[in-house]
């Protein structure tokens, strides 16, 4: 970062002393420092970019080979301009002077490969910002720079616009594309490239409103513009693109750099009220470029309403999803242990006392041991099936593990009512279950136990007269008995 700051002073520092010394230079010499800071700076990027593509594939390749041509055809054009200042050859100007506008198309191209790649929905959307920041500087432009350069030099307003177009489209893709929530280090050659873009088209326009106006090609900081651009190149080319993927709708929305597209819009509002106090009245061109714009910043923001909407949605449900998963289990869907003592306490807490059931399954490790786990996980969401088949709506099943499942009972229940709930459920287990193709039978054994406690210590109980009908037989049920007092 350190490093970053140091380049940037200097290429600000250079471009600042060059705006201060130019007006005291023969008009010749000053552009021709010009000419070769510009050459300097363009041809050393170039330099760099060409040893960068062999070491780049896909996106970044391809961002690097027009880091090449835009930066190379730059400087060659000045390279052009330089040698015209000195040898008088003018033919030289006009093929500078297409390469300049060439190399001026490529930048914003290579300024959006060296940004992550956008999809669907953020494509759509980028693509309407591009359209309502351009329209937001092309009002501006034509309030600053086209009407006058009309008024006052003779240019026709269609020439005059035909010449402004490519600097308001390479700045309004520079300003979305800087505006996008890029990481600290992957955004740092697509932002400077756009700064650079920005500056340039800012740079062009005020040389072509400086012309109209029969003022110096430098004039209100034109000089400098072209040099810092030229500069800011140079140092975004020592930086490599971000990875090869796309940015993600999280950081579409968020970041400081958001704003970026609305700076040109606000200006815009500002610079037509001014100038309907001013004159009275605003151009037809202007009024319809304005409803374009603002009719696209409603688009916008109606598709990001959308989008917003779209994400709380899945947001949400993405939420009961975790919810979910967090309380019940995953291949039988039943409560989870968790949930089986959140619930169940809140139960007791509610009736006072509570019927805790604990079965755990008979023949189930034969089955498990011969077909497989497979098998066994089908024997384990068979019998989840039965469980919630056998019993009311208000009672609790709940997996606790391996083929341990316990239920507590929606309301207090007598000593008959745990029996027939006990009894139903061993009948359905006896029932035989198709697995991997073969008739299956398991059975169980339950543990009952009734009383006031907590659940933790009714289930100690209900556990231990699983064990005891485990220990009469197997497919038995006991009530939990307190032990005799020694």
């Amino acid at each position: 970062m350190m490093r970053l700051r140091g380049q940037l002073a200097v290429v600000i520092t250079v471009a600042a002393v060059f705006q201060v010394v130019v007006p005291w230079l023969p008009a010749g010499l000053g552009r021709s420092v010009s000419d070769v800071l510009v050459t300097l700076f363009a041809g050393t990027a170039a330099v760099v970019y060409l040893r960068r593509v062999r070491q780049e594939s896909g996106r970044a390749r391809h961002a690097v080979q027009v880091g090449v041509a835009s930066s190379g055809l730059w400087a060659f054009a000045n390279l052009l301009f330089l040698v015209n200042e000195v040898f008088g050859l003018p033919v030289l100007t006009t093929v500078g002077n297409y390469g300049s506008i060439v190399a001026a198309a490529l930048l914003p191209i290579g300024m959006h490969l060296n940004a992550p790649p956008t999809r669907g929905a953020e494509l759509f959307r980028g693509l309407i910002d591009v359209a309502a920041v351009a329209g937001a500087v092309f009002a501006l432009t034509w309030l600053y720079v086209i009407s006058s350069a009309s008024a006052s030099s003779g240019m026709t307003g269609g020439f005059a616009t035909a010449l402004t177009v490519p600097e308001v489209l390479a700045a309004a893709l520079a300003l979305v594309t800087m505006s996008r929530n890029l990481s600290a280090d992957g955004g740092r050659a697509p932002r400077l490239l756009g700064a650079a873009a920005v500056v340039l088209a800012l740079a062009a326009l005020i040389a072509l409103r400086n012309g109209a106006d029969e003022r110096p090609w430098y004039s209100f900081g034109a000089g400098a513009g072209y040099v810092l651009a030229a500069g800011l190149i140079g140092v975004a080319s020592r930086f490599k693109m971000p990875p090869d993927e796309p940015a993600g709708m999280q950081r579409h929305f968020a970041g400081a750099w958001a704003i970026l597209p609305y700076v040109p819009i606000t200006l815009t509002v500002a610079a037509t009220g001014v100038e309907q106090v001013r004159v009275g009245e605003l151009s037809p061109v202007l009024i319809w470029v304005l409803l374009s714009t603002f009719s696209l910043v409603l688009l916008r923001q109606f598709l990001t309403v959308r989008i917003v909407g779209s994400l709380a949605v899945k947001l949400s449900g993405q939420q009961e999803q975790l919810h979910h998963q967090a309380h019940h289990d995953a291949l039988t869907s039943l409560p989870n242990r968790a949930a089986f003592h959140e619930r169940g306490a809140e139960m007791i807490a509610r009736h006072g006392r509570a019927a805790v059931l604990m079965l755990d399954l008979d023949g189930f490790k034969p089955v498990n041991d011969r077909l497989g786990h497979a098998a066994g996980d089908d024997v384990l969401v068979t019998v989840a099936q039965r469980l919630n088949s056998v019993v009311r709506g208000g009672d609790l099943v709940a997996r606790l593990g391996g083929d341990e499942f316990a239920l507590v009972l929606g309301t207090p229940e007598d000593d008959a009512r745990c029996s027939e709930v006990a009894d139903r459920i061993l009948h359905s287990l006896a029932e035989p279950m198709e697995v991997q193709g073969e008739q299956v039978t398991v059975g169980g054994s339950i543990g009952i136990t009734t009383g006031a406690g907590n659940l933790g210590e009714l289930l100690r109980q209900a556990d231990i007269a699983m064990y005891a009908a485990k220990a009469a037989g197997k497919g038995t049920i006991e009530r939990y008995r307190e032990p005799a007092a020694v």
